[in-house]
């Protein structure tokens, strides 16, 4: 068999695919993108990966590994930047657009597919509860041109999209919604959430979440990368509810009190705006302590995905709330007790 290439491979989906990989009966090759092989060497989880290749590079500078792959059976890119700030984006675009299409340029070079993770943030973006997005739903760019990471995520599919056209690759773009569960080392995903158990998360803003499960979205990415015949974008859409039933469920699920204020969006934002504005003239950039306003603006949103696709095509199955919620406290609450648990607690299709 081929060897898929994972980049990003050290992050939490990444992590998520490659662990699924090894659950399965017969297990792909893989290879696996890295900064360097000594940091990922040195990471808790990785050892239960079994026989990972590495290579050491990045996206942005392609020309310094490409060369010495093997043949590929495909591609899964799910390196990405996330910052969620008008005041300094720093690479950001940088890895999500340029990175991207230097994918399917290597893609073209090895004759393989692409499946490229996107967000549901370049489609689903509304202020009412009541409306969701499917595949052929149009990029909702008027909406969030102004939030860096959306927007770059919008310039990325389209000129991935056309770059591929112009150059044979079967691409497919996979969008999921907030992802949750066990095994995010990195506590990007699932920050919110640690917050709320170390009772540092006062308030939240009046809006809407939706969010899946990392192992339903890694198991869903496999039959992407493998499946015969496939649809240039899926969904997979997850749960949605409001910000207060959110938290809630945490709270109950967790007997931590929730968020103690849900402010509005409008005196949200402008402390928000406010506070900004004098930590950067003050301290040459905006206090960790409140959200940044990018974070308040998009708050107040709802982000509902429909599929027309990812059922029938790839199996996705959307696991009960209640589990992932219950996954991710109990995993959060074990590494700071520096318990650790590797994927064999957790594993991908337990429900």
């Amino acid at each position: 068999m081929k060897p898929l290439l994972v980049t990003g491979a050290s992050g939490f989906v990444g992590r998520h695919l490659l662990e699924a990989n090894v659950l399965r009966t017969a297990p792909q090759p893989m290879l696996a993108l890295v900064r360097t092989a000594d940091a990922w060497r040195r990471a808790d989880w990785t050892a239960a990966l079994g026989d990972v290749s590495l290579v050491e590079g990045s996206v942005t500078e392609p020309s310094s590994w490409t060369q010495q792959l093997p043949a590929l059976g495909g591609i899964a890119h799910l390196a990405a930047v996330v910052q969620h700030s008008r005041h300094d984006p720093g690479d950001m675009r940088r890895v999500n657009v340029d990175g991207t299409l230097a994918m399917v340029r290597l893609a073209a070079a090895q004759r393989c597919r692409l499946v490229v993770v996107s967000t549901s943030g370049t489609v689903a973006c509304f202020r009412s509860a009541d409306e969701a997005a499917d595949e052929k739903s149009p990029f909702c760019e008027a909406t969030v041109a102004r939030w860096p990471y959306y927007a770059s995520k919008i310039e990325m599919e389209r000129r991935a999209r056309a770059l591929a056209d112009e150059l044979g690759v079967e691409l497919v773009f996979v969008r999921p919604p907030i992802l949750l569960g066990p095994g995010d080392h990195r506590f990007r995903s699932t920050r919110n959430v640690q917050k709320v158990l170390e009772r540092k998360l006062p308030f939240v803003v009046r809006g809407g979440i939706a969010f899946g499960d990392v192992r339903d979205a890694a198991a869903a990415l496999l039959v992407a990368l493998e499946r015969p015949d496939v649809q240039p974008v899926y969904h997979l859409p997850g749960h949605v509810c409001g910000i207060e039933e959110f938290f809630a469920q945490i709270a109950a699920l967790s007997g931590v009190p929730g968020p103690r204020w849900t402010l509005p969006y409008g005196p949200a934002h402008a402390l928000a705006s406010l506070v900004e504005g004098l930590g950067a003239r003050l301290l040459g950039q905006p206090p960790h302590w409140l959200p940044d306003p990018v974070v308040v603006e998009m708050a107040a949103h709802h982000w509902a995905l429909r599929s027309l696709y990812a059922e029938a095509d790839l199996g996705y199955r959307l696991r009960p709330a209640r589990d992932t919620l219950d996954d991710t406290i109990t995993w959060l609450r074990a590494v700071k007790k520096g318990a650790g648990l590797d994927s064999s607690t957790f594993p991908i299709g337990k429900s």
